[in-house]
């Protein structure tokens, strides 16, 4: 069979070329947060394109949440951190289209979590990380009956344990699978409830700290295998009370 190169290859648009020109200034530091790009007309000399390439290339950053455009007298495009909720939502996306469950993320956590307590617990300098541990559960322990509040606080501290490991990887793929059960289980969170319903939920969230409390105790005491088997067996239980009868149900992003 004939060799055809244009069966093979897609040549890219200038406006894709320049868009990956300006995001490894960004990923390499040479621009930074808060950095304003040229005004239009010296970008479009500098880098020799259109107005609508240029224009093309900036939605394009937009979309990855590495720019955003400033409107007014001093407006235009600076440089942003990227969202952490734009990556969970686009994942999102992907797992609801592979029909995949709330337990199927839920089970990621829990071969997550469990192993970072470990890790912790068996490293020689984990006094920072411990620190962090304690201030985030205390911020979660007073803001028990505040039901906006609490759920932030309680995923900081899971979050906190997978930061303790110093693993990016790890730290940005649980923070995308924190926001997308969140996002899922907590959608009702800020309607009134009745008063009984609102103290059960107390005690629930005082039970939260508490297990908090009780895996520090582990991870100050260096007990690496007690610290990933209470993780383990908490996560199991947090899963049977937080996903309830939507356990099997495919992520379901809101509009």
């Amino acid at each position: 069979m004939a060799y055809e190169p244009s069966a093979q290859f897609r040549v890219p648009k200038a406006a894709e070329l320049l868009a990956a020109r300006i995001r490894g200034q960004i990923l390499r530091s040479e621009l930074k947060e808060g950095d304003a790009l040229p005004p239009e007309n010296e970008l479009m000399e500098r880098f020799g394109v259109s107005r609508p390439t240029l224009r093309e290339a900036i939605r394009v950053l937009e979309m990855e949440s590495l720019l955003r455009m400033r409107r007014g007298s001093r407006g235009g495009a600076l440089v942003t951190a990227p969202d952490p909720r734009v990556a969970a939502r686009a994942v999102g996306v992907f797992l609801q289209l592979r029909q995949v469950s709330l337990r199927d993320i839920h089970e990621a956590r829990t071969m997550i979590e469990p192993m970072a307590a470990r890790h912790i617990a068996e490293s020689p300098d984990a006094r920072p990380v411990l620190e962090t541990l304690h201030q985030r559960n205390e911020a979660a322990r007073a803001s028990v009956r505040d039901f906006r509040e609490f759920p932030r606080h309680s995923w900081s501290f899971h979050k906190g344990l997978v930061e303790g490991t110093r693993n990016q990887t790890l730290t940005v793929l649980v923070q995308t699978i924190a926001d997308i059960i969140e996002s899922q289980v907590t959608r009702g969170y800020t309607r009134p409830a009745p008063p009984a319903e609102a103290e059960e939920q107390v005690q629930l969230n005082l039970g939260s700290v508490r297990a908090n409390d009780e895996l520090l105790k582990l991870l100050e005491s260096q007990d690496a295998g007690g610290a990933e088997a209470y993780w383990t067996k908490h996560l199991a239980a947090v899963g049977a009370m937080l996903l309830g009868p939507d356990a099997d149900a495919v992520v379901d992003l809101p509009d």
